[in-house]
């Protein structure tokens, strides 16, 4: 094994190779520098998503020994526009605005272009769904029975109701006559002590200002309240809440300028470990904040508002997920022999993956290349929706499509096998959406 001197030493030269355009660097010595440099790197290639730092490496060296070939015409995000009062994180610790790139919807890629983009998408939703709500169960025009209003509240909060946007159901804050005060509501949780150490939030909603030119856009807050109510959570600098919104999103210590303020539904992702916040809208991180939550944690709600109590029917948001983080995939594998995933995702009733699923996958990868024993039958499983004349034959090209993009990624196929057990092989109910959720899973288990 290389020292630290001997590793600092070879990425010096290949540093001197690039200032002084040395040929040798773009011929084969670079390439096998770097894999040196990458494989030096395998336990913490588990943890940062496979050998992602090998690639990220390697790309941005030739990209540099090519030249910058980035179009000159692209606009760069606008970071210099005013801030929204209520917004306003005076003494920030840190932004991440100036290395965040503009965001492109992950529903629009295909997993190749995911890899080719999503440098910094690194969230994994939770093993175990706590909650989950489509709105599917409650009629148009209804509050929702899984919330509830009794937690702290800012004034009184406005009305909400379930309504039928682009297709699906989101929950609304009614726009009033004389302006629209926030609305919040919280889960309908039977919560004992705190929250779990590790937990992810997930759902959609509409990014827009109050009208096209205006300083001031809705915000979706969520908020997370410890043990003692008296604590004033929607103090926008105290640690019980999250700020996601198009123009800036923001936490306790950190404010990031987004940009993308454009009336249309994006997907927003929040990632809880201890005091640990991340958050991240469609494919880009927007919050990363180590102290961002106090605990203990005692309920989880959702305020949503627009500055100044400015009237707007684009205060909505649908499908919102809580999960249990659950166990790192290293201890998992270690203590059961296998590895449960929710994160390889699929559209219904297709078996192509989702480039949601890239962290996850990286994550499998990683440990793959990390121990070249190592060996995995990758399992489908489904919900009962849909019946087992569609769901046996989808879990296996499921399963068949993963092992084709571990064996894309130089995993040699007899270290791989496949199965599909469709809905045969439940792990909670089917009765409920959460349980739902739960059984749509991909299984890695060691042979």
């Amino acid at each position: 094994m290389r020292t630290g001197g001997e590793m600092k030493k070879r990425l010096l030269i290949s540093t001197l190779c690039l200032l002084t355009g040395v040929s040798v660097c773009q011929a084969g010595w670079l390439d096998k520098t770097l894999e040196g440099v990458g494989k030096q790197l395998g336990n913490r290639a588990v943890k940062d998503a496979g050998n992602s730092v090998y690639d990220s490496a390697k790309e941005g060296v030739k990209d540099a020994v090519k030249g910058d070939k980035s179009d000159p015409q692209k606009e760069p995000v606008n970071t210099n526009q005013p801030m929204q009062k209520e917004g306003d994180t005076k003494g920030s610790a840190r932004s991440e605005s100036s290395e965040a790139s503009p965001a492109t919807s992950a529903d629009n890629l295909t997993i190749e272009e995911a890899e080719k983009v999503l440098t910094k998408f690194d969230f994994i939703p939770g093993d175990k769904m706590i909650f989950f709500d489509d709105f599917s169960d409650t009629d148009v025009g209804e509050f929702p029975r899984k919330w509830t209003l009794d937690g702290p509240k800012q004034g009184r909060s406005n009305t909400v109701d379930v309504v039928e946007y682009q297709g699906k159901r989101f929950l609304r804050s009614v726009p009033g006559d004389k302006g629209q005060p926030p609305a919040t509501q919280y889960l309908r949780l039977d919560q004992k002590g705190d929250f779990p150490e590790k937990f992810t939030i997930e759902f959609d909603a509409v990014l827009a200002p109050f009208k096209e030119g205006s300083s001031y856009h809705n915000i979706y807050r969520v908020l997370f309240v410890p043990a003692d109510r008296k604590a004033d959570v929607f103090n926008w600098n105290a640690p019980y809440s999250v700020n996601i919104s198009g123009r800036e999103s923001t936490s306790a210590n950190t404010k990031t300028n987004v940009g993308l303020s454009d009336g249309k539904v994006h997907h927003v992702a929040i990632s809880v470990n201890g005091t640990f916040a991340k958050a991240y809208i469609d494919n880009r991180r927007v919050i990363n904040d180590p102290d961002g939550i106090k605990r203990p944690i005692k309920q989880v709600g959702l305020q949503m508002l627009m500055p100044n109590n400015y009237k707007s029917d684009k205060l909505l948001f649908a499908n919102f997920r809580l999960a249990d983080g659950g166990k790192d995939i290293k201890s998992a594998l270690d203590t059961d022999g296998k590895i449960i995933t929710h994160g390889i995702l699929f559209d219904t009733g297709k078996a192509a993956i989702k480039a949601e699923s890239l962290p996850t996958l990286k994550r499998i990868l990683g440990l793959l290349s990390e121990d070249p024993e190592l060996k995995f039958s990758i399992e489908g499983h489904t919900d009962n929706q849909g019946g087992k004349g569609i769901n046996q034959p989808l879990s296996e090209k499921r399963a068949e499509a993963v092992k084709t993009w571990l064996e894309g990624k130089g995993i040699e196929s007899n270290r791989l096998k496949t199965a599909g057990f469709g809905d045969s092989k439940p792990l909670d109910s089917n009765k409920t959406l959460e349980g739902r959720a739960n059984n749509r899973r991909v299984e890695f288990v060691k042979f």
